[in-house]
């Protein structure tokens, strides 16, 4: 009996310390008591956007007994903001016109330019009025014409004709340039408008003009001449 009572004891000393060890260790894991401070972040990239907000177009009419203002007689020009002609002359009939037509339909970035009826000695113009709506500064990186189908002769002539006369009172040919305003009131020319900087809210004219000369017999006669125009920006610190 005795042997067998000593037994009993020192097994309940095991369990005893046991639990004693199991609290202890209970007791450590919650003196580990921690505080966290969570931080959420943002990142906004800046954005090159820009849009056509408006056009210009050219009417030119011939109108009887109309004195010279300097188109020759009985012509009278229409340079207008817009693809209509808000204020035709009374008795007037048009025969050419130099039209830009907006395309609302894709997010502002295409119009079509309809020139018809041309003939010598007349500056036809046609125009996109550019708003750069971006939240980075830019710059203008291209502007380029490419002819469609059967027409590159023809554009390429015309354009190398506005190359060679470029420096002239009167330019004949075709070429391109520009003029740029921040508030759309005072209007500053910057002629070819390649590499002009431009920040946000900046409006920006970029003009085609076609002006044929008398004795160029090859734009006579020309019918379905097509181009395709592209004017590009690019954030201001890029090359050239």
């Amino acid at each position: 009996m005795h042997r067998r009572s000593r037994t009993g004891f020192k097994k309940a000393g095991m369990l005893a310390l046991a639990m004693l060890i199991a609290l202890g260790a209970l007791g450590v894991s919650y003196a580990a008591w921690t505080d966290s401070v969570y931080i959420e972040g943002t990142v906004n990239t800046g954005n090159l956007d820009v849009d056509i907000c408006g056009v210009s177009s050219t009417f030119v009419y011939k109108v009887p007994h109309a004195s010279d203002t300097g188109f020759g007689p009985e012509t009278v020009v229409h340079y207008v903001y817009g693809q209509t002609d808000p204020h035709p002359p009374s008795g007037g009939t048009l025969i050419a016109s130099a039209v830009t037509v907006p395309d609302d339909t894709t997010d502002a970035d295409w119009a079509t330019m309809t020139l018809s009826g041309l003939f010598p000695e007349i500056d036809f113009m046609a125009d996109v009025e550019l708003q750069y709506l971006g939240s980075i500064p830019a710059k203008i990186s291209m502007v380029e014409i490419y002819a469609n189908e059967m027409s590159d002769t023809t554009i390429a002539a015309l354009w190398q004709r506005g190359k060679d006369t470029k420096d002239d009172p009167i330019r004949y040919g075709a070429w391109v340039d520009g003029d740029v305003s921040t508030n759309g009131l005072i209007w500053t020319d910057v002629g070819n408008p390649l590499g002009l900087q431009l920040h946000q809210f900046d409006l920006v004219h970029v003009t085609l003009h076609i002006r044929i000369p008398q004795e160029e017999v090859q734009f006579q006669n020309i019918s379905n001449l097509g181009f395709t125009g592209i004017i590009t920006v690019v954030q201001w610190n890029e090359v050239p």
